[in-house]
């Protein structure tokens, strides 16, 4: 595994809506932490902070080297924000022991059709 690593994701917000709609909250914790999950509804257009976060957690993995499976889930990655709405990489317990605490910056962005994230690991 590099020590250093660069991951990006666009995805379609319509893509994401639809699968949203098809499966609602059951959908989403698959997928989001509670935090991120409350985060998310405090807003009216909450689809697409699902989207970012979502696009963003892609983004972690490409970078860390790996894709989602037996190593990681989608909820081993949270997607938190700071007072100023930065966001920021959590971690599970699980993914700090078997990737060495990793340290990554992320940078979502989303228009009416698209979100997508960067992602890069620095350690």
């Amino acid at each position: 595994m590099s020590s250093i690593g660069l991951g990006n994701d666009i995805l379609e917000i319509d893509r994401f809506k639809k699968a949203y709609e098809r499966y609602k909250i059951a959908f989403l914790k698959k997928i989001f932490t509670e935090e991120e999950i409350k985060y998310c509804f405090r807003y009216k257009n909450f689809i697409i902070h699902f989207a970012g976060k979502f696009s963003a957690k892609e983004a972690v993995v490409k970078a860390l080297g790996i894709g989602f499976g037996k190593k990681i889930s989608f909820t081993d990655i949270e997607i938190l924000n700071e007072k100023n709405g930065r966001p920021f990489v959590s971690f599970s317990k699980k993914i700090k022991k078997n990737f060495k605490n990793p340290k990554i910056l992320i940078s979502i962005s989303h228009s009416k059709k698209f979100a997508m994230a960067v992602a890069i690991l620095l350690n």
